[in-house]
């Protein structure tokens, strides 16, 4: 009697312990899928949904130093990447520009902001270190943006001191992965409003990876690309982050408007840039793409 007694108080003690067990795994919160920010796309002041997309990126990685540099600053209102973070959340930032009438007025929209150093300068790869040492860049900062509208993947390429948790560069989405398309470097040139600017998504995943970050995002424009430091990249659990998968096509008619792009292209679909070179202040800019890169 007592021992079949005490079976049924174990059984039910079973019972008790699985209900409790099932209850907590109810309770408790699913398992995280992936999180791809190009899904939180929002635009406030930037141009295409990179508000959004930073905002997701920096719940899943929260900043610690607070601070961002942005390059291709414009007037730090329209089109801003960094405007959001300053004005409604506080962070720090080197802003710059190297339009002298568009830096004058980026300093004036700052004015009242004492964290935010504005400056008018060229970005190259020579100067880009010497600018974040001379305006008290911290070597931690949270976020870089890279909007030149040349040399970008060479800039990106020349910082080694500064380690940002987050880095959203300008990529040429004219050219589908896994080509890799680098324009050939000069320390004058600038944008003609042709197809002859920056690197392919893939030349920019080879070189964040040799860099230690990996892409998680490319905004809808087809414009920016998002990579974070490879230490926090397994927190987004995106289990396929290759060109092919997130690759955005340019999308000019929205960006421009396809009378300004005059790209020809060769036999075996590589483009090649139209005759015209640059010239700028009577220094002629040869246009040329790198395809080893």
């Amino acid at each position: 009697m007592s021992v079949r007694a005490g079976g049924r108080w174990i059984t039910l003690g079973l019972v008790l312990g699985l209900a409790l067990l099932t209850g907590w795994a109810l309770l408790a919160p699913p398992r995280q899928g992936e999180i791809l920010p190009a899904n939180y796309a929002k635009t406030i002041f930037c141009q295409s949904g990179e508000d959004g997309i930073l905002e997701k990126i920096f719940e899943v990685i929260p900043p610690t130093a607070r601070f961002v540099i942005e390059f291709g600053a414009g007037d730090g209102v329209l089109y801003s990447n960094a405007r959001r973070l300053i004005v409604r959340e506080g962070w720090g930032a080197l802003l710059i520009e190297g339009d002298e009438e568009l830096a004058a007025t980026l300093a004036r929209n700052y004015v009242g902001f004492p964290g935010v150093r504005a400056v008018h300068a060229w970005v190259f790869p020579g100067n880009v270190e010497l600018l974040f040492e001379e305006n008290g860049v911290p070597h931690d900062l949270d976020l870089l943006v890279i909007d030149i509208d040349s040399n970008d993947y060479y800039v990106w390429r020349a910082i080694r001191d500064y380690r940002p948790k987050v880095v959203q560069i300008e990529y040429n989405g004219t050219f589908l992965p896994p080509q890799k398309v680098v324009v050939g470097f000069h320390p004058m040139l600038w944008w003609d409003k042709s197809r002859h600017f920056g690197a392919s998504i893939q030349s920019m995943v080879d070189l964040g990876r040799r860099k230690g970050y990996e892409l998680v995002a490319a905004n809808e424009l087809g414009a920016n690309l998002f990579f974070v430091d490879s230490r926090y990249y397994e927190r987004f659990n995106i289990k396929d982050n290759s060109p092919e998968r997130l690759f955005v096509p340019f999308n000019y008619d929205v960006a421009l408007g396809p009378e300004h792009f005059d790209l020809v292209m060769t036999e075996d679909h590589r483009a090649k840039p139209p005759a015209e070179d640059i010239t700028i202040d009577e220094v002629r800019i040869p246009k040329r793409f790198r395809f080893d890169r």
